[in-house]
């Protein structure tokens, strides 16, 4: 049995549930080690050491009592501490800090990782509204490259399309070729905005975009050869060919016979 309002690393169950075989065992070894100095602070003519007598029977059950009491005490010490908070307790205790209107990220963490989330939310969000802060509050579900781009930055760079008017805003920029798209891409933006709502400054806009790339491997990978190819054609050479006047002795409204030139003077089309 671990020292009274000390933490027992061996431990299961640590729900607010004052039942199961665990807690009836603590509460036993509890009860024994009250009655028993109970017992000793009795006059020396009392000296029965198990239940039997009336005083020890009353004895044992004021130190049931106590124990029980005791025990509920140490669980609400422990909630003191985020790290052995109960999870009945965790959003309560931790998650109230951070997160308004009962709003949580959607997520399958079990008690000690979404406790561990909860620890993380709180780090980050103390950090302040700062770009590392909201990098590292993406990055919470987010395991690929992340590019953060802070549009008045960018609006002095030329051709950059952004003007006066998109100051207040930033892109974060998800790159990842090893899964591709995400399939539960809707649920994991939907987290993203939550966490990101909580941290950035209240007045800026913010996008997520999701950065395609494709490996290149040209030729085996030599690299790219230094060699070209073209094809060159001339279009006026088809017109010698072609009669310009349609069909021979054919037209829309007839037929017709081509009229002979002969010495006509054309020195000065040239």
């Amino acid at each position: 049995m671990a020292d009274r309002f000390v933490n027992d690393p061996n431990r299961l169950n640590h729900t607010v549930e004052q039942s199961g075989k665990e807690y009836n065992l603590r509460l036993i070894q509890r009860t024994q080690s009250i009655f028993k100095n109970l017992i000793d602070l009795l006059p020396s003519n009392y000296i029965s050491t198990i239940e039997g007598p009336n005083y020890s029977v009353e004895v044992k059950a004021v130190a049931l009592e106590l124990a029980r009491l005791e025990l509920a005490l140490e669980d609400v010490k422990f909630d003191i501490d985020f790290e052995t908070t109960r999870t009945d307790f965790l959003y309560t205790l931790i998650g109230y800090m951070v997160f308004m209107d009962g709003q949580l990220p959607t997520t399958s963490y079990d008690d000690e990782q979404f406790r561990q989330f909860l620890l993380n939310v709180i780090g980050i969000y103390f950090e302040g509204s700062i770009p590392k802060a909201m990098v590292q509050g993406v990055q919470l579900f987010f395991t690929g490259a992340l590019t953060f781009t802070e549009n008045f930055l960018q609006a002095r760079l030329l051709a950059s399309g952004f003007d006066i008017s998109d100051e207040f805003g930033f892109q974060v920029d998800v790159t990842d070729t090893a899964t591709g798209f995400p399939t539960d891409a809707f649920t994991l933006e939907a987290n993203v905005r939550l966490i990101l709502n909580i941290i950035r400054p209240a007045h800026t806009l913010f996008k997520i975009r999701y950065v395609f790339t494709d490996h290149y491997n040209p030729n085996g990978g030599l690299g790219i050869l230094d060699a070209s190819r073209g094809n060159l054609s001339s279009y006026y050479y088809e017109d010698f060919r072609v009669y310009s006047r349609g069909l021979l002795d054919q037209d829309r409204l007839g037929r017709k016979v081509n009229q002979l030139v002969v010495g006509e003077d054309h020195t000065g089309d040239f």
